[in-house]
């Protein structure tokens, strides 16, 4: 038998494999995803995060940090992954393996919480970085296999539809489990507030870690030869300057992903200036999941029919109105009902970048090199998920509003990136 039909066999076998087990795996798949964009109701980096870590400590830059840990531990390590991971047929045993250390490490946060909330806040903090951190990192490690057995199961014409259905039905739930975080945080004091929201995250971090570890992975035909990690830093600076489209999507998740510049500072001046009581929180994380639902039904259409280019100029676009709002507030007496919508806004550029970014990715990935086009891609956007750090630092430098105005300026760069993207 030549090579040629050899491939042609192995090739035909995979194909019936995806489509024998393609309704299961999608729908474990948006079960998972339900679940996991539930939990962003539990551990939002917009609102319950950054409110937590300030109940420990008045640092602005560890209140940034704070926000977009849980992105810095899934971007990092993926380049790594990836070189390890590229010349296995199959990614969902280092999926499951993954899944043991962040129920692990997470259960130990929840366990900090209630027993160092009032004995020891400055060991509580600690323990929370570092726990969080295990459970980012390893999240990230299971973020190669999770988007290679993606490609590998889920059709090109079927992603919209599958990042929509778990982006939307989740974050339905998500909106409707703001009104509980609100209860929860009106009705119990720090830390049994925090420790019981935590806890439900964890319940729903179990559940979606055990929906994806049930697929039917199919094997990978071409299996690329292990390489060190120098070869494949070496290979990801070959596809970035040769490859077009690589290079720019990477230069608008960069720049579109800067509005995390103030994300977490936005439920901080509401409660520094606004003078907002504690529970209002859970409206804003409300009207965020709205705005991440609703506009994610609009993102899943436009994604279903290859317009992903589109996608991302209009989260670009929306990019500018969390900012602008906030200066609004900051110069002029408005409505405290009004500030939700900036959540609003928050919420439809999370759900847009998501979908936008990641779809275009698959499509530009060749199969057998998908899992370290995704693991460069994660690497070398990983350094921007500091800048809410960053906006920390020029809070505590400058101001509400020279951070605000820069975000915005920053917005508008993110618009004219996103439109040099050629149609795929």
């Amino acid at each position: 038998m030549t090579t040629s039909a050899h491939d042609c066999i192995i090739s035909l076998m995979e194909s019936n494999l995806q489509e024998k087990y393609f309704k299961r795996n999608f729908s474990l798949g948006v079960i998972n995803g339900v679940f996991f964009n539930l939990v962003l109701a539990f551990i939002s980096g917009s609102t319950i995060i950054p409110l937590f870590v300030s109940q420990l400590t008045n640092s602005n830059i560890l209140i940034g940090l704070s926000s977009t840990l849980e992105t810095i531990g899934w971007l990092t390590p993926q380049l790594f992954v990836a070189g390890m991971t590229l010349y296995h047929k199959n990614q969902l045993p280092l999926y499951i393996k993954t899944a043991y250390v962040r129920i692990i490490s997470f259960s130990f946060l929840v366990l900090s919480v209630f027993f160092l909330g009032e004995k020891n806040p400055q060991l509580l903090l600690i323990f929370f970085f570092l726990f969080f951190a295990v459970y980012s990192l390893s999240g990230g490690i299971s973020g190669v296999a999770f988007m290679d057995i993606v490609g590998k199961t889920i059709p090109f014409n079927k992603r919209g539809s599958f990042f929509g259905m778990r982006m939307f039905f989740g974050g339905t739930l998500a909106a409707l489990a703001g009104i509980l975080v609100e209860k929860v945080l009106g009705n119990y004091q720090f830390p049994n507030n925090f420790g019981i929201i935590f806890s439900l995250a964890l319940f729903f971090i179990f559940l979606g870690l055990i929906s994806f570890s049930s697929v039917k992975e199919p094997p990978l035909a071409e299996v690329k030869p292990k390489k060190s990690l120098k070869e494949n830093l070496h290979q990801g600076l070959i596809i970035f300057k040769q490859h077009r489209e690589f290079r720019l999507l990477f230069f608008v998740q960069l720049i579109i992903g800067a509005y995390v510049l103030g994300l977490p500072f936005y439920v901080i001046y509401a409660k520094m200036f606004l003078h907002i009581p504690t529970q209002i929180v859970g409206i804003f994380l409300t009207s965020q999941m709205i705005g991440f639902v609703l506009s994610n039904l609009f993102w899943g259409y436009l994604s279903n029919r290859g317009k992903n280019k589109e996608v991302l100029i209009i989260t670009a676009i929306l990019s500018s109105f969390p900012p602008l709002i906030l200066l609004a507030y900051h110069f002029f007496y408005l409505p405290i009902f009004l500030y939700s919508s900036i959540f609003f806004f928050l919420g439809a550029i999370t759900s847009g970048l998501n979908i936008g970014y990641m779809n275009y990715l698959l499509e530009i990935s060749p199969e057998a090199e998908r899992p370290i086009y995704v693991g460069i891609m994660h690497t070398f956007t990983a350094p921007s998920v500091f800048l809410s750090a960053v906006g920390g630092i020029i809070i505590q430098l400058t101001s509400f509003s020279f951070l605000y105005v820069l975000t915005l300026l920053v917005s508008f760069g993110g618009i004219f990136i996103s439109t040099k993207l050629r149609d795929k």
